[in-house]
């Protein structure tokens, strides 16, 4: 039987805030991450490379694997994904494989972040965040029409209100 992989999906500011958990299989984590800087839920030895890893997914989309969580958020390492919409980030978490082993960079404890590299995505990753970039946008316009609709419904609330109909 195959492993079942859990993960999360946060959206964060440009500065890599915590803004909002979208869905999340570890509430412990998201909780201490909601509000502070995303890579503040990891071992020190991964911090600074994550730090650097964000500012490579404004350039396009990246993975880094195997992540090492702060020991009493979670035992498990995590790999992490990332995809940059409207000024926003959205980061991706998985403690499932996410491509080759001897493609992807490991964070140990201990190990310098200098001698990680960042995964470069092939093909059909590249066709995956390119979907989910895809989707996110639709889920924004969808969003925008709904302000609309809602300042619409508003404006024809305050109407009848004004006309003593209501």
């Amino acid at each position: 039987m195959e492993a079942v992989s859990k993960g999360m999906v946060w959206r964060c500011d440009r500065r890599g805030i915590v803004l909002e958990v979208i869905s999340s299989d570890f509430p412990e984590i998201s909780h201490a991450a909601l509000g502070q800087p995303f890579s503040s839920v990891l071992e020190e030895a991964g911090q600074e490379l994550a730090e650097e890893w964000l500012q490579q997914v404004s350039k396009d989309s990246r993975l880094l694997a195997n992540l090492t969580i702060k020991q009493n958020l979670s035992p498990q390492p995590l790999s992490l994904g990332g995809i940059r919409s409207s000024g926003e980030y959205w980061l991706f978490w998985t403690t499932g494989r996410v491509g080759p082993a001897s493609n992807l960079p490991q964070i140990e404890k201990g190990e310098s972040t200098e001698s990680a590299q960042v995964w470069e995505p092939d093909a059909q990753h590249v066709e995956l965040l390119e979907e989910l970039s895809r989707v996110n946008n639709e889920l924004v316009n969808a969003r925008r029409e709904l302000i609309r609709q809602n300042i619409e419904l508003h404006r024809a609330h305050q109407k009848l209100t004004n006309a003593g109909v209501m």
